[in-house]
């Protein structure tokens, strides 16, 4: 679509927003239904009734979520039985919702469906202990967040993009506080909202600037305002107001992927929050995240990158680079030295978050930019299940420890064998170790990172970059094997876990089986993330991808290779040699007298 083009509002775009209409219809429907249906009854009973009907909304948003795949690639032959609104999307899959606001594309639709299926695991998981008596707000907030995660990766313009993420981390302030008999809990929920609000005021400094700059709120026109004349990027030299708005944005950005220095809430949120609590800050609201992040650094703010695709140039790239190596190597070494689980699951996640920021760095300099962004979504989707899965030992020692420490999982194989090696192969996949899903995440955004064809100082900074990764990954083994060592080799002594629940075992059983699923076959869920990454890059592939039965019609390679083209325009260039002077303009003739 042309920057310049205004699309029109249409009816039609209800239909591409299902699954979050169910949703937030049905957080209305459990709060009322605990308010008076389940009123007169027990906690307990209160807890499964409103747990299971959270549930059911969630079968029917997955089903909803599911029903694009069905029409856009007219799975059975049933697109146009199960067409209802009339969309081509045959001829026109991916669109613009609501004047250019939203978007409806492989992207949205692909992470959707994996978003309620870690929704319903997650839900499922609050059902495994009582933490609370306000189980229809506590389920409402829980099903509401997802609906802001959920919008905030269809954003393609700076105000969607803001209302949704506070739509999402202000449901998660009041969860995190839910579990009122601990003190822990009211005050982690009170320092998240005190960083949380100080960053969106930040954050929403920096969205004014840009569109102040640039005069419009969406990614497509920005990019095409900030663009140079030729086709080599400016990155942020001389542009001090420019620099201001990037540095507020990544401020923002930093707090909600908790990258180092804007961390400090996160060991604190993620041990006084309940454990599901917990699991959907790290999952849920990361992955949300970074896919905005992406998304406003690598197409709206694309020409502020850097200057001739080098990284030790002024522009975001740089930053990002730095932020990488700091947030990676804290997370790691602070997490040595914890005890709790679930802080040491904090600093991993924070660790986990440079790694990625190593992709997103690698995708704003890179040729083969599907690639390096399909790889960050990779490695998102995988992070978020061995997640999932972790959290719920944590919830496990939550129900029977009523604590957090390590040394409670001491001799949980000679009890359990099969669930410890469960989290085994979640602990090995976390650290990287092959043939699990989580080494070829690592595996895919290291190579991209150094599969450039840029300048030689880009060159060695990214190869540096992941020469420290490559370190961290051997640290994070320390304190993961911690895990392990009590597991399997100490004494349980006197007091041992009770039997884990279905609630409790699911996830972590579903958690392994996709880790090692993606580990032995990692091709199909790769090529997934990289198709989804196409509209994630261009606001014209909304346009231009089509899915068609046709053969000879090849226009996702072709898309990619826009993508490509697009890339490659941008010189390389050493920063010690002079730019490119621009073109003489040739003076008119003098007219003849």
């Amino acid at each position: 679509m042309p920057p310049s083009a205004i699309p029109s509002l249409d009816l039609r775009d209800f239909h591409a927003l299902a699954p979050e209409m169910i949703l937030a219809f049905w957080g209305l429907l459990v709060l009322m239904a605990d308010q008076t249906v389940f009123r007169s009854r027990t906690a307990a009973r209160r807890q499964q009734a409103a747990g299971r009907l959270t549930l059911l909304g969630i079968v029917a948003a997955l089903g909803a979520a599911f029903l694009p795949f069905v029409i856009r690639f007219n799975l059975y032959d049933l697109a146009k039985t199960l067409n209802f609104a009339g969309i081509d999307y045959v001829s026109f899959p991916d669109r613009s919702l609501f004047l250019g606001s939203l978007s409806d594309d492989m992207l949205t639709e692909t992470f959707n469906v994996l978003l309620v299926i870690m929704l319903g695991l997650v839900s499922w998981l609050s059902m495994s202990w009582s933490f609370t008596e306000d189980w229809g707000e506590y389920f409402a907030l829980l099903l509401w967040s997802t609906v802001g995660m959920m919008l905030l990766i269809a954003s393609d313009e700076l105000l969607s993009l803001f209302l949704t993420l506070e739509l999402m981390t202000i449901c998660l302030y009041l969860m995190t506080a839910f579990e009122k008999n601990k003190r822990r809990s009211p005050e982690a929920g009170l320092k998240y909202f005190v960083y949380g609000s100080v960053s969106s005021a930040l954050f929403l400094f920096g969205l004014s600037l840009v569109y102040g700059l640039t005069g419009t709120t969406r990614f497509d026109a920005i990019q095409h305002v900030l663009r140079p004349i030729l086709a080599s990027s400016t990155g942020l030299a001389g542009n001090l107001a420019g620099a201001t708005a990037v540095l507020l944005l990544l401020v923002g950005f930093g707090f909600k992927v908790a990258a180092v220095p804007f961390h400090q809430w996160a060991p604190d949120a993620y041990e006084g929050a309940p454990a599901p609590v917990t699991a959907w800050i790290a999952t849920g609201s990361k992955i949300a995240s970074f896919i905005a992040l992406m998304k406003v650094l690598l197409v709206a703010l694309r020409p502020w990158g850097s200057s001739y695709a080098s990284v030790m140039s002024p522009g975001w790239i740089g930053i990002v680079v730095i932020l990488s190596a700091v947030t990676m190597t804290y997370g790691n070494f602070a997490a040595l030295a914890q005890r709790n689980l679930k802080r040491m699951l904090a600093y991993s996640s924070i660790a986990h978050a440079g790694y990625m920021l190593v992709g997103v760095a690698a995708a704003g300099v890179s040729v083969r930019r599907q690639e390096s962004a399909g790889s960050v979504l990779f490695y998102l989707v995988i992070y978020g299940f061995s997640n999932i899965g972790a959290f719920a030992v944590a919830a496990w020692l939550a129900r029977d420890k009523q604590s957090d420490e390590i040394d409670d999982l001491n001799g949980l194989a000679y009890r359990y064998p099969f669930l410890a090696t469960c989290i085994l192969l979640l602990m090995l996949s976390l650290i990287g170790m092959p043939p699990l899903a989580g080494f070829f995440g690592k595996l895919y955004m290291f190579m991209e990172a150094l599969d450039q064809e840029g300048n030689q100082v880009t060159r060695v900074a990214l190869i540096w970059l992941v020469a420290l990764g490559l370190l961290n990954s051997v640290v994070s083994a320390f304190y993961y094997v911690r895990v392990l060592k009590a597991m399997f080799l100490r004494d349980p002594g006197r007091s041992v876990l009770s039997p884990a629940s279905t609630s409790i075992a699911l996830p972590i059983v579903l958690a392994t089986a996709v880790v090692i699923g993606a580990g032995i076959y990692p091709a199909p869920l790769m090529e997934m993330m990289k198709g989804a990454s196409i509209p994630m890059l261009s606001s014209n592939a909304r346009a231009a991808v089509k899915f068609s039965a046709d053969p000879s019609d090849d226009a996702s390679s072709g898309s990619t290779e826009k993508l490509r083209d697009d890339a490659s325009q941008q010189p390389s260039v050493d920063p010690g040699q002079t730019p490119p002077p621009a073109p003489t303009p040739v003076p008119a003739p003098a007219p003849k007298s």
